[in-house]
């Protein structure tokens, strides 16, 4: 059986190209180009991943106001811990810790996973503390500098950025900010920087970083299920890694009989060469990749009835199936005509062929990440009329990020109304615009909720690079692969199987509590009917010389002891009550109570 490879096909829209023959004129038209790597791919290599872990003060922070809430480094320790535990043995890891500069000491090299190396990397992790403010070039460079010294760059090489901070340095991560030429765009370059930022990070940074180097960014705003959050971004991407199946990746798209006035590519960008193909990069099993095709035609002077075929669209991708100039380059090819009928009359028909789903779902994807766009550069230039100073702690001011839900809602609808692909698009039981509608719908209220705008920038990352990522919105599920989808459900396991561990932990701590309580009752109780069976002998006159006065003196002093003993029973239970009542919540009061009672009967 022959291995899977990648595969490249097309669609036009519309497939039929019907002409008025009595003059002639200019048509349009538009394709898909679908790159995709089949789920059953399999990955030549292991991977090396270089983690960068932004330890300034702000990680050291709760993760809500809560005192039981834990900080947002522990549950970064945990989720590394558990995408250590999933690297195989072939692979390697870095850990590199850094503030505005790298923290040596807090830093290793790529480590193989095997031996003795998953547990340095453990307690390298384990060992990670806060400190100073936040700079991403240095741990940047550094990270390059690791992946460009190893002797196997057979290898693919990958760096995973994670901070709550904003950049304190004077840098500016923008392609306004910095000249084509910037030796930091060559280095975010040679290697795919996925991104992770929490509450507070700085988007449009971490953003910048993630596209320019064609990796991913993803947001964590929100409290809710935090732990579960970043251990699903984490997981997400390291599946992503684990199955790469093909490296510098490229496609050409070129057309004998049609011009090509555009293609929209999203985060794709041509290769630097004049007339050279769109470069995708890395592509992972199942991964899927759209690129819209416009073109335009011109008629020439036919009479009735007329009817062609033209070439249409023409399609190559070449890849390579690991890294390094070695590795061997693969190819795949396809085409797709289309046809051309003149009118037998003089008046042009309506088309009787409906435009293809698929070209249609994709032009509506871009258009929104035009429109999303477009409403961050006005909240940009709302910024900068307020004079820059409605931002604090990197997060900007709520009365603008209102501005901007409104602004958002109200281009929405106008969207939904006007845009003729939507409209045409909408009725279409194929068609999955529902989650688009939904996704923006949630922005709207993240923002409205002062949250900031870490949600659209991480949604823009994914839709333009048709790749999965979190984004805290409903369809966030999307561009997931089979592997990824696996690897969420181990999170999901991993955290059960705490939660599980943590509640029998807890209710043992409650039983054995409760336990203890009536235990010190039952004992003081034991102590007192003690002390009243042991009456002094003094008092103990044998039947033949008892008579009223000695017995009246012991009845005294059992009703002492039974009087004392109930006041002091019933002070422990009262010191008990308390004592159980501030140790647990009322749920784990009422689970041990009933199996404490089932041992009292017992």
């Amino acid at each position: 059986m022959a291995s899977e490879k990648v595969r490249v096909n097309a669609a036009m829209n519309p497939p039929i190209l019907l002409v008025d023959y009595s003059h002639r004129a200019r048509l349009n038209g538009t394709a898909v180009v679908r790159v995709q790597a089949p789920s059953s791919m399999k990955s030549n290599g292991s991977i090396d991943i270089v983690t960068l872990l932004d330890v300034s003060h702000s990680i050291s922070w709760m993760a809500s106001s809560s005192d039981e809430t834990p900080s947002k480094m522990d549950l970064l320790k945990n989720a590394l811990k558990f995408i250590i535990s999933q690297l195989d043995d072939n692979d390697r890891l870095a850990i590199v810790a850094f503030n505005d500069q790298v923290i040596k000491e807090h830093t290793t090299g790529i480590l193989e996973i095997s031996g003795g190396g998953r547990m340095a990397i453990e307690k390298k992790v384990d060992g990670l503390v806060t400190q100073g403010d936040t700079a991403f070039k240095p741990s940047l460079e550094h990270a390059v500098k690791l992946l460009d010294d190893r002797a196997d760059k057979t290898r693919a090489g990958c760096i995973v950025l994670i901070s709550d901070g904003v950049d304190k340095s004077q840098f500016m991560w923008s392609h306004e900010s910095l000249a084509p030429t910037d030796p930091i765009r060559g280095l975010l370059r040679k290697y795919p920087v996925h991104t992770l930022g929490l509450f507070k990070a700085d988007p449009k940074a971490l953003h910048y970083i993630a596209k320019e180097s064609y990796g991913t960014y993803s947001s964590i705003t929100d409290n809710k299920d935090l732990d579960k959050n970043i251990m699903e971004a984490l997981a997400v991407c390291l599946a992503g890694l684990k199955t790469i199946v093909a490296f510098d990746t490229c496609v050409d798209i070129t057309s004998s009989s049609l011009e090509i006035t555009r293609v929209d590519s999203g985060g794709y960008t041509r290769r630097a060469a004049p007339g050279s193909g769109i470069s995708i990069g890395m592509l992972c099993a199942g991964e899927v990749k759209d690129l819209v095709v416009y073109f335009s035609y011109t008629t020439g002077s036919w009479e009735r009835g007329y009817y062609t075929t033209l070439s249409g669209i023409t399609a190559r991708v070449t890849y390579k199936d690991m890294p390094g100039g070695q590795a061997s380059t693969s190819t795949n090819n396809c085409s797709v005509s289309v046809a051309v009928h003149t009118t037998q009359d003089g008046s042009l028909p309506a088309n009787p062929c409906p435009p293809f789903p698929l070209v249609l779902q994709q032009m509506v994807r871009f258009k929104v990440v035009d429109l999303l766009i477009g409403i961050l550069q006005e909240l940009k230039a709302l910024k900068k009329d307020a004079g820059g100073a409605k931002e604090k702690d990197g997060v900007d001011d709520p009365v603008l990020q209102s501005i901007a839900a409104n602004m958002l809602q109200r281009k929405w609808m106008e969207f939904k109304q006007s845009d003729e692909s939507w409209k045409a698009a909408t009725p279409k039981s194929l068609l999955d615009l529902g989650s688009i509608d939904g996704d923006v719908n949630a922005m709207v209220g993240i923002l409205r909720k002062g949250l900031g705008v870490g949600c659209i920038y991480s949604w823009l990352s994914s839709h333009e690079m048709q790749r999965a990522t979190v984004t805290g919105l409903p369809a966030e599920a999307m561009f997931r692969t089979p592997v990824m989808e696996m690897m969420v459900q181990k999170v999901h396991r991993q955290l059960l199987l705490k939660e599980a561990y943590e509640q029998v932990a807890e209710d043992r701590a409650v039983y054995d509590g409760a336990i203890g309580l009536l235990d010190g009752i039952n004992k003081r109780f034991q102590l007192w009917c003690k002390l009243d069976a042991e009456v002094p002998p003094a008092f103990q006159l044998d039947h033949q010389h008892q008579d009223d006065e000695s017995r009246n003196l012991t009845d005294v002093l059992h009703g002492g002891i039974s009087r004392a003993r109930q006041h002091d029973i019933y002070l422990a239970a009262i010191h008990a009550i308390k004592q159980w009542q501030s140790s647990s919540t009322p749920e784990r009061r009422r689970m041990a109570t009933g199996r404490t009672s089932r041992r009292m009967h017992a």
